[in-house]
């Protein structure tokens, strides 16, 4: 817009040619603001008026034809320039004299008053400093006021020896003389003497004082004034008659208004604009450089460089030389808009359609951007540099000033400033931090980059929060969090992000100290409460809570080890005491099989999250409301009761007080074991755990029923007594016991388990507290006594078990880790791996493995290979521990070397007769096997005759219980240690083999051992039963004999526990009871084929006339089979679902699994068939996955592919959704958790069905319900959204769809209800917002839930609906401002914000067209992530030409005729590019960037 240079930068003087010399005036050195008000040191005085050429012609002159002008009067420019009058310093102008260097300045030394220059008559100058002496001398300027006191200093007279001469005394005439201090002028060329300022005497002699009649009539001129033949006379005889009329002073006023209007017409700037961009030439690189380094130099103007800015600087070069030559920032911009101005002109010059252009200029400034990006990272990553700081702060700073004028693509900028964060480490995250703060207010306006912005930088706080060396990342860690803490409080919008928020949230749960708690509290909560409402379910139904506190349990059960779970099942609901509710039905179900739920349940209970909740008056309240009539239901609540009690959650004073207050025991009755379970909890409530005045209380109050508390107590007496006898502890004298033989500890367990639950605790307290904890006490105490012998130990680990106190089994397992046993430690971990579920449940598994862990390096280090039994046993548990995988392989590794160290070499001499030494009845194994353990290695060929000799000689001991079966179990894991993958081939085939026998003994009587050793795996037991053997309806015929019973066998073996025997020891039959556990839980999708093909042969069977003896025909495996099932379909409920609905052309097979699956789902139901409204029925939480099974073997199918398939498939599509209408309207919704397990048609059939009747259910203006089915429909809409939110939050059974359009219309309808003024719609406004819009939500957060935003929703089609359903969100949040009371403003401004981040590009930026125009709400623009760009929306008006008359023209000035030259409004195009200062040497009349015409500029004159 100016050419005026910066300041502290020289300006450009006019070159003036001086009359008869032929010399030039040299431009000065403009002076700083410093500079020019304070005097100058003597040192730099000689620097100020170096002389520059210049060859540039009169500016000013040339632009306007007028005389230069200076910046201000003549007397201000001297009172600028002149200095204190002191000796050392002065501001006059230098003179061009060495000699006069040193003289004071006085207007005495300049020139004398009576000297008159030679020069003609010269133009005003602007320079101040000394000429020829032909010159006007400058004008002197007043001295400034001093700023301390100078004393004069007065000349002191000559020093002469000539005699003084006789003064004057003689009067004399007054004479004014001119002061010494007087400021000159210049003469300006007239022949009269040099005047003085502000002085100038009156001797009656000038041109004024001579009075004439024309001087006493006109007045004096020095010039006569040109007589105008318009005026030939003088206007007061016209003018004052009007002046004098009372409209004189309007008068007067239109004239002078007519004047200014006529001057301001006269002098306006009408010429169209001529700015042209400075041009590029093509330089040498010697000159090119020379021209940089002018450019760096700010005392050379910018219009003189602009003649030759040399090609081939742009891009990354022009950054980089700006960089290296240090260029002021300004120039450096100046630069850059050359450069650009010229490359986006280039475009338009080649003569094509306006879309190139426009796409050229936008790729070229995308391009651009880049490479300040490159040159900043670039510039950055040097800081290995020794002036790396001032480059740094140079790159930033040129940067901002681009990003400041809109010179770059500021989403690519932004976006690379946003990556950049998000990819730095750690070292660099401080320069990342640093520069985006520049940049902070623009990225967190909009949603785009300020979400991003805040995720990379909660996840750099989150990783130094973590970090275990958080104490050396102290500063960072402290500068991220009061970031963090800052973002909290001013932007909470960004934070609005689920998957980032519950990701990172809990590093920022804990406040800093520095922080205000209150308001930071405030605003986490608010952020949490927002982000949560987008992610749980909005269904808020008791049936739907408690649907999810029971998966949440499961889940648990499943995984135990996962620590998350229990957070999120606290976090479902506010109302804890439900919660409570859930979990103790949930622990007490028939339908949860185990005892480790109750484990589950009350490690919950414990938990601090359930602090404030009254445990014991929820469990009262639970047993008053629960008739509890199923025996095995009672006990798992006195095991759960008896748990709470040993750790005080459950107070037994307030129960027995809420007892008696009920009327306490009515009768004997009410004490049986089968009586009711609130009165008999009385005793079994542990009575070791009782003080002895709540005994004593108990036992009046069992005394007044009748029931004999001595009895009781000597029972109990009996019991220890047995235990002791057992243990071989000292019994008393008097025991009845002393003389008998101790009890087998398999009756013992038995008869413990048929006890109270008070005698169990009794049992196990002892065991446990007395009997364990004092031999370990002795043992770390130093007073001897010996270690527990592993015998012993077993005792005590049986009666536990029987005792189901896990509790005092863990107490006993912590007192024997100090043990130096290997065995018995072995035996410890084989304890914690067979209980694994309930020590995970108490959260003791890991404590308790890495205490062994420990002991196990102890005693490698002591005893070597003696370490054996205990590493495996750890090898074998640390697989199913999470998290420890690298200790698993570890101890894998370790076993495999420690076997191949005591292994034997097959290859030895030795080998030639093993085989036949094995083939002779009479030898030894035993010798064989210390011969094999001397040797390392064997090689394939001689490994499989030893594996074959061995296997012989196995099958014949088989069926005969003959011990050497064990030894051959024994020599076969030595064997397997050379080479693990060919002997697992080997072992495979001889499996493949022996199912195919159709006379042999019982599989149970041979694999055990086998599995138990190590020898035989699952993965090659489930291997032999193929699914495509189990549905090829041709192989059941074919097997005959034992061949016919294999699957069952094999599923009996996997079920029955197995009994001591010669073949099987106590430690292996327990160690195959783990690999029993690890099946069930580990292996659901093999076990259920092998299930199914069990059920096939058993079906077969039927149908042969010579019926040989089934498996499943025994009761007890009939009973070990569904409990089987039943912890399958919950471990894995899909796998069971896709297995068991397989329909099968076996009629009887299809009729079994159709009982068994019925007894599932109702166990006393011996029927088999079940309708799709009798499933539904019986569906509640813990039926569920039951429900599902059932559910998907009623809709299975022969085949689906034929017409006749899909028909039926078709039918059983509509009895199901006839089905679910009639539960939706007898308000039965507990079905609906099974919906999103079922196959993916059917789901997406339910929700297609269930959506478009929630939606046809939502009022419009046109579709106005009555008032009697508000509630109806209301009603019916919430179980609709219930079911539609199964399925949609199930996981995979549902496909991920976009937003429907009808949704969509039917949000745009409610927007239309709110917006109504009419009052009768008052009513149905009222309901929109207390009910359908609430609903209406819900239904959208289904589609901001975690599930949905891990999916990249810009792939998938439905944009435009999703950009529809945006901007009526945004209509509808600022049409809910009209409700503040409401929180559904706030509701719909966060599902917008969860919407809009998956929204495609194109989408977008159709969404901001859309609404750009129509609000200015920056909640609006941060949502779509656009800024309102200065540059745009400028609009040039254009006037009509003015009116031509007088007349009109006056009325225009007056106001009165406006309508006489309207405006016609134009988009105007703001080019920044080309907004440049000096952009020509040559100055014209309208050539600035911007048009003066623009703003009506006019001429100076």
């Amino acid at each position: 817009m100016t050419s005026r240079p910066p300041m502290a930068v020289s300006q450009r003087q006019p070159q003036r040619t001086l009359s008869g010399s032929g010399l030039s005036q040299s431009p000065t050195h403009q002076r700083t603001l410093s500079q020019q008000y304070l005097p100058q040191s003597p040192i730099r005085k000689s620097e100020a008026f170096i002389e520059q050429p210049s060859d540039l012609g009169d500016v000013a002159q040339s632009r306007f034809n007028t005389l230069p002008r200076r910046g201000g009067s003549r007397l201000k420019l001297e009172l600028a320039n002149d200095g204190i009058e002191h000796p050392g310093f002065s501001e006059s102008p230098q003179n061009l004299d060495a000699l006069s260097a040193n003289k004071a300045f006085t207007p005495s030394r300049l020139m004398s008053t009576n000297d008159v220059s030679d020069a003609g008559d010269l133009t005003p100058r602007t320079s101040r400093c000394h000429t020829t002496d032909e010159d006007s001398a400058p004008l002197p300027m007043p001295p400034r006021r001093a700023r301390f006191v100078i004393p004069t200093k007065r000349p002191e007279p000559p020093s002469t020896s000539a005699p003084l001469s006789k003064k004057d005394t003689r009067p004399k005439p007054f004479q004014l003389e001119t002061p010494s201090i007087a400021p000159r002028y210049p003469n300006m060329g007239k022949a009269e003497p040099i005047g003085f300022a502000d002085f100038y005497p009156w001797k009656g002699g000038h041109a004024e004082d001579q009075f004439s009649e024309p001087i006493i009539k006109h007045g004096y001129f020095e010039k006569a004034p040109a007589q105008s033949a318009q005026e030939p006379a003088s206007a007061k005889g016209p003018l004052f008659p009007a002046l004098k009329h009372k409209s004189g002073l309007h008068t007067l006023s239109t004239i002078f208004t007519g004047i200014l209007s006529s001057r301001r017409h006269s002098g306006q700037i009408t010429s169209a604009s001529t700015f042209k961009p400075p041009p590029r030439v093509t330089l040498t690189d010697t000159k090119r450089e020379i021209w940089l380094k002018d450019l760096a130099n700010p005392a050379i103007s910018l219009r003189r460089l602009s003649r030759t800015i040399p090609h081939g600087i742009r891009g990354k070069i022009l950054l980089d030389q700006c960089l290296n030559k240090n260029v002021p920032t300004d120039r450096a911009v100046w630069l850059a808009k050359c450069v650009g101005a010229n490359e986006i002109r280039a475009f338009k010059r080649k003569g094509v359609n306006g879309t190139f252009v426009m796409g050229g200029e936008a790729k070229w400034i995308r391009d651009w951007t880049v490479f300040v990006e490159q040159f900043v990272e670039a510039v950055t990553n040097a800081f290995s540099e020794n002036d790396w700081k001032s480059k740094i702060t140079y790159a930033i700073r040129l940067a901002t000033h681009l990003y400041a004028e809109h010179l770059l693509d500021r989403d690519h900028y932004m976006d690379w400033l946003v990556s950049g964060l998000e990819n730095s480490n750690q070292a660099r995250l401080p320069m990342w931090l640093l520069i985006i703060q520049i940049y902070w207010k623009d990225l967190l306006k909009l949603r785009r980059h300020g979400r991003r912005l805040i995720s990379a930088i909660l996840s750099h706080h989150s990783s130094i929060y973590f970090h275990p060396d958080r104490d050396i990342l102290l500063p960072l860690a402290t500068r991220l969090q009061s970031l963090v803490e800052s973002l909290l409080l001013t932007s909470p919008e960004n934070f609005i992000n689920p998957c980032v928020w519950f990701k990172f949230r809990d590093s920022l749960v804990v406040p800093p100290e520095s922080s205000n708690n209150e308001n930071r509290s405030k605003m986490f909560k608010s952020i949490d409460l927002r982000n949560d409402y987008l992610t749980s379910s909005n269904a808020k139904s008791q049936p739907a809570l408690r649907s999810i506190v029971v998966q949440l349990l499961d889940s648990i059960h499943r995984t135990p080890l996962d620590d998350a779970i229990p957070k999120r099942l606290w976090k479902t609901s506010e109302n804890k005491l439900s919660i409570v509710r859930t979990i103790l039905e949930w622990s007490t179900s028939l339908y949860r099989p185990g005892v480790a739920k109750v484990y589950v349940a009350t490690t919950l209970l414990r938990s601090p999250s359930a602090s404030d909740v009254d445990v014991t008056g929820a469990i009262l309240d639970f047993l008053s409301t629960d008739p509890l009539q199923e025996k095995a239901r009672k006990q798992l609540v006195y095991h759960l009761v008896s748990e709470l009690t040993r750790s005080s959650h459950f107070l037994v004073p307030r129960y027995v007080q809420w007892l008696i207050a009920r009327g306490g025991i009515p009768n004997l009755a009410g004490t049986e074991p089968d009586g009711p379970c609130i009165t008999r909890l009385l005793i079994e409530i542990p009575i070791h755990s009782l003080s002895e005045s709540m005994r004593n209380l108990r036992a009046t109050l069992l005394r007044r029923v009748s029931f004999s508390v001595d009895f009781e107590a000597t029972d109990m007496a009996m019991a220890k007594s047995h235990v002791k006898k057992m243990l071989s502890v000292p019994l008393d004298a008097d025991d009845p016991l002393l003389q008998k033989k101790p009890m087998s500890v398999k009756k013992m367990s038995k008869l413990i388990g048929l006890s109270s639950r008070s005698l169990k605790t009794t049992i196990s307290s002892w065991l446990s507290n007395d009997f364990i904890g004092g031999i370990a006490h002795n043992l770390q105490s130093g007073k001897g006594g010996i270690e527990l012998p592993k015998g012993t130990f077993e005792t005590v680990r049986t009666l536990l078990e029987a005792t189901e106190d896990y509790a005092m089994l863990e107490n006993v397992l912590k007192l024997m880790t100090p043990s130096s046993n290997s065995e018995l430690l072995a035996c410890c971990a084989d304890t914690i791996n067979l209980h694994l579920s309930v020590f995970a449940a108490t959260g003791t598994a890991k404590s308790l493995f890495h205490a062994l862990y420990e002991r196990l390096k102890t005693i490698l280090e002591e005893q070597g290979v003696g370490a054996r039994p205990l590493l495996a046993s750890l090898a074998n548990l640390a697989p199913r521990l999470t998290g420890l995988e690298d200790i698993a392989t570890q101890l894998q590794n370790d076993l495999i070397r420690i076997d191949r160290s005591s292994a034997a070499d097959a290859s030895s001499p030795l080998s030639d007769n093993m085989a036949t030494q094995l083939q002779d009845a009479e030898t030894e194994l035993s010798e064989q096997i210390e011969k094999l353990a001397s040797y390392t290695s064997a090689d394939k060929p001689t490994m499989e005759r030893l594996f074959h000799a061995i296997i012989k000689k196995l099958q014949t001991y088989w069926g005969k219980d003959d011990e050497r079966q064990r030894l051959c179990c024994i020599l076969l894991t030595r064997l397997r240690v050379f080479d693990i993958q060919h002997f697992n081939i080997l072992m495979r085939g001889w499996v493949q083999h022996i199912r195919k026998l159709t006379k042999r003994p019982s599989i149970a009587q041979l694999l055990p051992s086998l599995v138990s050793s190590g020898c035989l795996s699952l993965g090659i037991l489930f291997a032999t039963a193929h699914r495509s053997q189990v549905q090829n309806p041709q192989f059941q015929p074919s097997a005959v004999g034992s061949a016919s019973t294999y699957m069952q066998e094999i599923l009996q073996m996997l079920m029955k526990p197995v009994k001591p025997s010669p073949v099987m020891t106590s430690e292996d039959c327990y160690r195959f009871s783990i690999v029993q556990d690890r099946a069930r839980r580990e292996h659901a999708k093999e076990i259920m084929p092998l299930i199914r093909g069990a059920l096939a042969e058993y079906s077969a069977s039927r149908n042969q006339h010579a019926r040989i003896p089934q498996p499943l025909d025994d009761e007890e495996t009939e009973a070990q089979l569904l409990e089987l099932l039943r912890g399958l379909v919950l471990v894995n409920p899909n796998a069971a679902s896709q297995t068991l609905s397989l329909k099968s052309p076996d009629a009887k097979l299809a009729a079994l699994i159709e009982t068994w699956t019925t007894k599932l789902l109702a166990p006393d139901d011996n029927s088999g068939q079940k309708s799709f409204e009798q499933v539904l029925e019986l569906a509640n939480e813990f039926t569920l996955p039951f429900c599902q099974v059932k559910l998907s073997l009623n809709l299975a199918t022969d085949d689906t592919s034929g017409p006749e398939g899909s028909e039926k498939l078709q039918s059983q599509f509509e009895l199901l959704s006839k089905a679910i209408d009639n539960a939706i309207d007898a308000n039965n919704i507990m079905w609906t958790g099974m919906l999103p397990s079922l196959s993916p048609d059917i789901t997406q059939h339910m929700r297609n069905r269930a959506e478009s009747r929630f939606l046809d259910l939502i009022p419009s203006l046109k579709n106005t319900p009555g008032e009697a089915a508000f509630d109806r429909d209301i009603y019916m809409a919430e179980n609709l959204l219930t079911v539609i939110d199964s399925i949609f939050r199930g996981g995979s059974g549902s496909k991920v769809s976009p937003l429907s359009s009808a949704l969509v219309d039917k949000l745009a309808d409610l927007w239309d209800i709110l917006a109504s003024r009419n009052a009768e719609f008052a009513s149905l406004r009222t309901t929109v917002l207390s009910h359908w819009l609430p609903l209406v939500f819900s239904y959208l957060t289904l589609y901001t839930s975690p599930s949905a935003g891990a999916i990249d929703l810009s792939k998938i089609s439905g944009g435009e609906v999703r950009a529809r359903a945006l901007v009526v969100l945004a209509g509808l949040v600022q049409e809910l401002d009209n409700y503040p009371s409401s929180n559904l403003r706030q509701h719909a401004f966060d599902i917008a914000l969860a919407l809009v981040d998956g929204l495609p590009e194109e989408a977008r930026l159709q969404c901001v067209r859309a609404v750009k125009d129509a609000t200015a709400d920056p909640r609006i623009r941060y949502l779509f992530s656009f800024a309102p760009n200065p540059a745009e929306n400028f609009m040039l008006s254009h006037r009509e030409k003015p009116p031509v008359g007088i007349q009109e023209r006056r009325a225009l000035a007056m106001g009165m005729g406006m309508s006489m030259a309207p405006e016609r409004l134009t988009p105007f195009v703001f080019r920044r590019w080309e907004i440049l200062n000096e952009p020509t040497p040559n100055v014209g009349e309208n050539d600035t960037s911007l048009s003066l015409t623009l703003f009506d500029a006019r001429k100076i004159k």
